[in-house]
């Protein structure tokens, strides 16, 4: 038995071959129909349309053979021996063939004797099988024959034409289908999203300016069903000078092309008059033809309304501003001078009680040097309190000047200040500290009333302790001054930054109450913000925050 040789152009065969995607396809009484009328008009026992893949012959269709589609090894396969030749064929014993001698496939239960075929030819000279008829008795086709079999092998290469052409039609169909679908379900989307635009929606013809489309907000700003608007102009539903505006404003944009967009305008419907904001642009068809006018109209009647509102209760409140801004510098002149004049009287207070104490200090009993001592000390806390009033009122007239402060130099130079009077036992955790723009002789302040608080208040602990700390936070620099001292019950935070207001007694703490609040003032001038928190006997924690950009 002799090998069948493999064709010169055998990649491009069988590409063409799986590009008709005719391999092990379901029966077809069409190709069955043909390889029966091929055995009938050759007169032969059997007809096949064979195709001959890498490894294997199957046959597409077959009559008389009773075997159905199925497959042979390839190197048994007389069409693998006829496709490597482009003429018609023939094989008229195959027993005295010696290229065929030997072959399981022919000497089976049925012993083929005679094959005859034409090549199942593609246009570009791909030779992808046979239509053959093969008898069990040697014979030879008459020319006639010949040629209604190589007619009928075109009508096979036009079957496998038109089948593939339906399959690609079926294929196109499915993904039209499927397109469509996604259209429908593009288009239900887009019906949804406009439907439910919180802003009115309205679609015209450009032709004659009516409409073709509106949503459910339009419905509502318009007071109209859409039913009542859909195919009518704007003349037909709004007033005639109104409707001569609207339809100017589409004029200009189907003329032009421009976009849109009115502010403030005012129309009367059915629901009073609305102030709408109004935007108009054109649409284009794929051609670029101007085919529909698109508008896009907020009901800004509510949000003008409130505006009004907001401006009279602004002018109110600007009013108010500058009666207070009045009554403050009123107040802060009136301190200014109480506490100036009430100098005077505790300077001779103080003196007198001093030159007592001095001359006739030991001419008095017990009794009489301490109401001398109370006195004296009465006034010099007095003294204090008028120079924190006195700082406190200066604050409202001073100007901030910021400057880049390095803050970790800053609270190092106070805490040097702060430690000779403190006691010797307190200890200062002094962490990392990032610069800030502020008025560095303000800052200082603050730093200053925040630490020696901290000392104060902490003195009475076995271990006293300051921890002072630093970070960014977003837009923020924030500060923190913590000590384990007397701390403070938050139910009195309240009380915390208000002038005078003092959480502790004199007998405990000494101080004016007026500390805190400068410290508060400060950081608000700032841009600031500053915030505490306490626990009775475990310490405070006090926390500042500045802007790190000027505001």
């Amino acid at each position: 038995m002799q090998i069948p040789h493999i064709p010169a152009n055998e990649e491009a065969r069988l590409q063409a071959l799986y590009a008709s995607e005719i391999l092990d396809t379901p029966a077809d009484s069409l190709f069955d129909g043909v390889a029966e009328l091929a055995a009938t008009v050759c007169g032969t026992a059997f007809g096949a349309i064979s195709l001959i893949d890498r490894e294997r012959q199957w046959f597409k269709a077959e009559h008389g053979m009773g075997v159905g589609q199925c497959n042979i090894p390839r190197e048994q396969s007389l069409c693998a021996h006829a496709i490597i030749q482009d003429e018609f064929f023939e094989v008229s014993d195959v027993a005295r063939d010696a290229r065929f001698a030997d072959n399981p496939t022919l000497n089976g239960e049925v012993k083929i004797r005679f094959y005859g075929g034409s090549q199942l030819t593609t246009a570009s000279g791909a030779n992808l099988g046979m239509l053959c008829v093969m008898d069990v008795q040697p014979r030879r086709l008459t020319a006639a024959q010949q040629r209604a079999l190589s007619q009928l092998s075109q009508v096979v290469m036009a079957l496998l034409a038109t089948s593939q052409r339906n399959r690609l039609l079926r294929e196109s169909q499915g993904l039209l289908d499927q397109r469509s679908a996604e259209l429908r379900s593009a288009n239900h989307f887009l019906d949804s999203m406009i439907e439910h635009i919180p802003s009115a929606v309205y679609i015209k013809d450009v032709r004659d300016l009516r409409y073709v489309r509106i949503n459910r907000a339009a419905e509502d700003m318009m007071g109209m069903d859409r039913g009542d608007v859909i195919g009518k102009n704007a003349g037909e539903l709004f007033s005639r000078d109104q409707a001569r505006v609207l339809e100017e404003q589409d004029r200009q944009v189907s003329m032009s092309n421009p976009a849109f967009d009115a502010v403030d305008q005012v129309i009367s419907s059915r629901r009073g008059q609305r102030v709408l904001h109004t935007r108009k642009v054109a649409v284009s068809d794929a051609r670029g033809e101007l085919t529909h006018i698109l508008g896009i109209a907020e009901d800004v009647t509510q949000q003008k309304a409130l505006q009004q509102e907001v401006q009279e209760l602004n002018a109110v409140l600007q009013a108010k501003a500058l009666d207070l801004e009045a009554t403050n510098k009123s107040l802060e002149v009136f301190t200014a001078a109480a506490t100036h004049d009430l100098r005077s009287p505790l300077g001779v207070i103080a003196g007198y009680a001093g030159l007592l104490q001095k001359k006739y200090g030991a001419l008095l009993d017990d009794n009489g040097r301490g109401y001398l001592s109370l006195i004296a000390g009465r006034a010099k806390s007095m003294a204090q309190l008028i120079n924190d009033l006195l700082a406190f009122a200066r604050l409202g007239h001073r100007s901030i000047r910021r400057t880049e402060v390095d803050v970790q130099v800053l609270v190092a130079a106070v805490l040097e200040e702060l430690q000779p009077g403190s006691s010797s036992a307190t200890t200062f955790q002094l962490g990392s500290l990032p610069p800030t723009l502020a008025d560095i002789g303000l800052l200082r302040q603050v730093w200053i009333n925040l630490l020696s608080n901290a000392v104060k208040y902490s003195r009475g602990a076995r271990s006293p302790l300051v921890d002072i700390s630093g970070r960014i936070e977003g837009a923020e620099v924030i500060y923190s001054v913590r000590d384990n001292g007397a701390g403070f019950d938050m139910a009195d935070y309240d009380k915390l930054f208000e002038v005078f207001q003092r959480l502790h007694t004199d007998q405990e703490f000494e101080g004016t109450g007026v500390g805190l609040p400068i410290v508060h003032r400060i950081v608000t001038q700032h841009g600031g913000r500053i915030w505490a928190e306490g626990r009775v006997g475990q310490g405070a924690v006090f926390h500042f925050a500045l802007p790190r950009t000027a505001p």
